[in-house]
């Protein structure tokens, strides 16, 4: 199997379709930021004659003990690169021993996922829509279904972009179809309701700002997802990487996580030092699920998981909690 994220994506670009693949790797030409290339830039200062003989990376991400602190990404549906589409990604995440956040399309199906893979944790992401009474139904069905918490996106508006073809079904999923989602521009008061109504921890995903992140957690979200959607929303907002750090300041107490090219252990390692509780891969799942679904996903995982734990031991780290700023600055 491929070794490196980098050598996934290849080997994903030459089984995709040309149009597939183009849907995946769509960032705005106009300027979004280089988002693995904003992690790379970020230096590393590394300790040493530290005894790390050993890196124990094993994490907790609200409440829940995970192997590795790498959760994967929505990115749409999870079919159009392979047939078992998100059954695929949650046995993957379950065999590294980690979390899946399915996309909201198939929050209709959560119940059927639950029961085919009733071992792996998951978490749904959804949007907020006009109709508080549906939006509560589904809210209802995915505590039933044994969900893990909500993710709230708040950054995406429908652009007219050209959509792909529609996604095939998976052989899996329930009679049930998820209904026309009417995103409704949300606000802080649709994010106390959603917070008061789950009965479940909600994280709001695509915050890039601290004050925003501030309001979030005051309205009470358990914690934030600092993204910019894949660069695929707004030409120029600024990369996860940059934003990271003054969002952790703005919320001392609450989980902040990051998504946006996390390509190598060393990237999470940096991430892990800003106060990023975990990070999430979106396009590195997909692209492991496209070439070798549920085992490319944990395959890929765990390679990630093992740069992470040699990086930490160069770095004279021993334990993910004893990461911090002091090794992305000159003492």
């Amino acid at each position: 199997m491929p070794r490196s994220v980098t050598e996934w994506q290849a080997a994903a670009r030459a089984k995709l379709d040309p149009a597939l693949w183009d849907y995946l790797e769509f960032t705005h030409p106009h300027g979004p930021t280089d988002a693995a290339g904003c992690w790379d830039a970020i230096p590393l200062y590394p300790r040493i004659l530290r005894g790390a003989t050993a890196a124990g990376i094993g994490a907790t991400v609200l409440g829940s003990s995970v192997t590795l602190p790498i959760l994967t990404a929505p990115n749409g549906r999870a079919t159009r690169f392979h047939p078992d589409g998100e059954l695929a990604v949650l046995r993957g995440a379950r065999a590294a021993g980690t979390i899946a956040i399915l996309p909201s399309s198939v929050a209709a199906s959560a119940a059927t996922l639950a029961a085919r893979e009733p071992q792996a944790r998951w978490w749904q992401q959804l949007y907020m829509l006009n109709d508080r009474g549906l939006m509560a139904e589904r809210l209802a069905r995915l505590r039933g279904a044994g969900c893990g918490a909500i993710v709230l996106t708040a950054d995406l508006l429908p652009d007219g972009r050209a959509a792909p073809p529609p996604p095939p079904r998976a052989v899996w999923e329930s009679g049930g179809v998820e209904a026309p989602a009417c995103y409704s521009g949300a606000s802080l008061d649709d994010l106390e309701w959603l917070v008061g109504e789950a009965g479940l921890p909600v994280i709001v995903k695509g915050v890039l700002r601290p004050d925003d992140a501030a309001l979030c957690v005051t309205a009470g979200a358990s914690g934030v997802i600092v993204s910019n959607h894949g660069g695929n929303q707004l030409p120029t907002a600024v990369a996860s990487a940059i934003a990271l750090p003054a969002i952790v300041k703005a919320c001392p107490d609450a989980d902040i996580y990051v998504d946006g090219g996390i390509r190598s252990g060393v990237s999470v390692l940096k991430a892990l030092a800003m106060g990023a509780r975990a990070v999430l891969v979106g396009r590195p799942a997909s692209y492991a699920l496209a070439v070798a679904g549920a085992d490319g996903v944990a395959a890929m995982l765990a390679r990630l998981g093992d740069e992470l734990a040699h990086a930490m031991q160069l770095c004279g780290v021993s334990d993910i909690r004893d990461l911090d700023g002091s090794l992305l600055t000159q003492a």
